[in-house]
């Protein structure tokens, strides 16, 4: 599928490991220019050096994404170094977690501000540059915890589902639009950097699996692609939400019986 993405410029957050660094790979070798940039310049550096093996132009930026006043600038620079933002994938993030009723405030708004408002000040920097190119894609990486409201991951969870209903909200107000937007649901996914597996993982385990993160990152290639709205890794996640909105209380009791018995709440 090189020629899909021949041409194309993706921005990926968050890229220095995990989720962002699988997907920037991914969308090197698969034709496109890739923007990648994090906090951590060393790893980042390591990224960016696999992706210049099959997209020589890709470059990268260190940056703090918390710092939401300095974004829309960084947005104009991104465009302005890499020629343009054609895909925007949200997915830096931090998961900062702990008994709700005592997490620190600051950590509370660290997470608010890094997983809920940075992404919408992103896209909402990129959205001009996209529409007036006449296409554009916006990526969302939200979370389980977010469709699960996890025990333990309060803070997180809230972030991610704020930002699940805006994108969903704002997908709707931009219907008709050039612009097209992916929400991706990971379960547990393997961060380990050089582990990989067969795609067919995503579809013949559970939520209990864990997903090498290049399984996620070739399926989001895909989702992209074929336009899909939602993607849920592995794929059985999407029935376990469904089982959950029939029964919200069940679903809390079973969770918080599981948080008890893991002994997290200590």
């Amino acid at each position: 599928m090189t020629g899909v993405w021949e041409g194309k410029r993706v921005l990926v957050t968050g890229a220095s490991s995990g989720i962002g660094a699988a997907l920037a790979r991914e969308m090197a070798a698969s034709g496109a220019t890739v923007g990648i940039c994090a906090r951590r310049a060393q790893m980042l550096d390591e990224v960016l050096a696999d992706c210049r093996r099959t997209s020589p132009e890709s470059r990268a930026w260190t940056v703090d994404l918390a710092e939401l006043d300095r974004l829309e600038g960084f947005v104009h620079r991104v465009e302005d170094e890499l020629g343009g933002i054609d895909v925007l994938v949200n997915n830096a993030a931090v998961a900062l977690g702990g008994p709700a009723a005592r997490m620190p405030w600051a950590d509370l708004e660290r997470v608010t501000e890094l997983d809920y408002y940075s992404p919408i000040r992103l896209t909402h920097a990129a959205l001009p540059g996209m529409l007036s190119n006449g296409w554009g894609r916006v990526v969302v990486i939200s979370s389980m915890a977010a469709r699960m409201s996890t025990p333990g991951e309060a803070a997180y969870a809230a972030a991610k589902a704020a930002l699940s209903a805006y994108f969903e909200a704002l997908a709707g107000e931009m219907w008709d639009s050039v612009v097209r937007f992916h929400l991706v649901y990971p379960a547990l996914i393997d961060l380990t950097p050089g582990v990989d597996g067969p795609d067919d993982l995503a579809s013949t385990t559970t939520g209990a699996t864990v997903i090498p993160a290049p399984v996620l990152a070739r399926d989001i290639r895909r989702q992209l692609e074929s336009g899909d709205f939602e993607l849920y890794m592995p794929y059985a996640m999407r029935r376990a939400v469904a089982e959950r909105a029939a029964d919200v209380a069940k679903s809390i009791e079973f969770m918080a019986g599981w948080y008890q018995r893991a002994g997290d709440h200590h």
